[in-house]
């Protein structure tokens, strides 16, 4: 049996899953000991059984893959990829550890996914149970702005790398190590802000939707797969990509499995995300989670977007602007974007019939000299306005307009007429993040 007590000394992962499969191959509730305390509350509370709750197993795959362990904002964790037979529902192809109070305890089991999870119908019926539930389509909605967050991070970050890569013939290992300093930090930092954002899709799909209609619990399991699946890709590119900057040696992750497992579980997250988007018609505000900074966990806030509103602020106790909302018709399609400030960034979203779509943010943080005092005047397309800002200490002016139907983000000094000195373009065609 699992050691406990406060002289104990810990088993190991290993030792723990073949306990708790012994344990359920009882169905015996004290199987539930060995899960994290949020999932052995949850599961204790129910009046159903451990088998039927978690399936009864064939038998346990000692033969499996125990990862390295990992530190990080939530924690002590390492996994076990096996494969284990259910008498019902598919098998068991990894256990997830984590470490709480000195002792190693279950705090996920992930299901093997077929590679076609669902046809067309069954999204169409999975979207229209999501409208029906406010809890899980708000979750769902926060986690597509994610996506799209993570997205614009990509782009913003990469797009010099994919070029010199496609168009100027070199290769990943020559570019990483022919960076400068400066720009081997902006790559850096965006895999640390969208790895921080990939975590609070995770928590929020493990913590905040724990009494889930049946229907949808794999909808759910199936987009806190992609979050976790993703998050270890991208933690393995991100150590090769740092072994390479430090040593010269190129060493590529072995990671072939997991990304056709992100490219199919994020394919099937969208599939119901888009559509839950498009007949999300009667929602009158729109929710978005913003983040800010480059530790886990990122600063976070939730606000409720209103395109009834041409202007929503929120201040502090001494009148201080936290954050300020202005719709301003930019690209002259009818559905007027909206500017964010928060946190000494911005947010550019574009208007769309049933809501917003994020295009365009910038990464300066609280050390940024945008402020909230921004105003809109007419730009060089006809029907369309563009936003200006001044920094704050007045060196720099800044404008954020529309140009050949694109977001572009431009300063120049102030008092100059030069040119935009700095811009960032945001490609909305796709949700597929870029390289690596």
């Amino acid at each position: 049996p699992v050691a406990t007590g406060p002289d104990a000394v810990p088993a190991p992962p290993l030792e723990v899953a073949l306990e708790f499969s012994n344990l359920l191959a009882m169905n015996d509730r004290a199987c539930y000991e060995l899960l994290l305390p949020s999932m052995r509350d949850s599961f204790a509370a129910s009046d159903s059984s451990p088998s039927d709750l978690l399936g009864t197993w064939r038998g346990f795959d000692a033969s499996g893959r125990l990862t390295d362990i990992v530190r990080d904002s939530s924690g002590i964790r390492t996994s076990y990829y096996c494969s284990i037979v259910r008498a019902e529902g598919p098998p068991i192809v990894r256990i997830d550890f984590t470490l709480v109070d000195g002792y190693w305890r279950i705090s996920g089991l992930a299901e093997e996914m077929p590679s076609e999870i669902a046809d067309s119908l069954t999204l169409d019926h999975l979207a229209e149970l999501v409208l029906d539930d406010p809890s899980v389509r708000l979750e769902m909605r926060l986690a597509h702005f994610l996506l799209q967050d993570i997205m614009i991070d990509s782009i913003q970050a990469f797009s010099s790398m994919n070029s010199a890569i496609r168009e100027g013939g070199t290769t990943f290992e020559e570019y990483i190590v022919t960076l400068s300093d400066e720009s081997y930090a902006a790559l850096a930092n965006s895999n640390i802000r969208r790895s921080g954002k990939i975590q609070i899709i995770q928590d929020r799909a493990t913590y905040r939707m724990t009494d889930v209609p049946l229907e949808l619990a794999n909808v759910v399991r199936a987009w806190r797969e992609m979050a976790y699946t993703w998050k270890a890709v991208l933690r393995a590119e991100h150590e090769a990509m740092q072994e390479l900057r430090q040593t010269g040696v190129w060493s590529p992750p072995e990671i072939e499995e997991e990304m056709t497992r992100l490219r199919m579980l994020r394919s099937f997250f969208l599939g119901v995300s888009n559509l839950v988007e498009e007949r999300d018609t009667l929602a009158r505000t729109v929710p978005v989670l913003l983040t800010s900074g480059l530790e886990e966990p990122l600063r976070q806030i939730i606000m409720e977007l209103d395109p009834h509103m041409i202007e929503q602020r929120s201040r502090n106790e001494l009148g201080v602007t936290i954050w300020r909302a202005l719709g301003v018709e930019m690209n002259g399609d009818n559905d007027p974007e909206r500017v964010v400030y928060w946190s000494g960034d911005l947010f550019l979203f574009e208007g769309k019939p049933n809501g917003y779509r994020l295009v365009l943010r910038t990464y300066e943080g609280y050390d940024s000299d945008y402020h909230s005092d921004f105003m809109s005047q007419p730009s060089d397309t006809p029907g369309c306005r563009c936003v200006n800002l001044v920094g704050n200490e007045g060196v720099r002016e800044y404008v954020l307009t529309y140009v050949d139907g694109r977001p572009v983000f431009g300063s120049e000094t102030a008092g100059t007429d030069e040119g935009a000195g700095e811009t960032a373009v945001a490609d909305t065609t796709s949700l597929e993040p870029a390289a690596p």
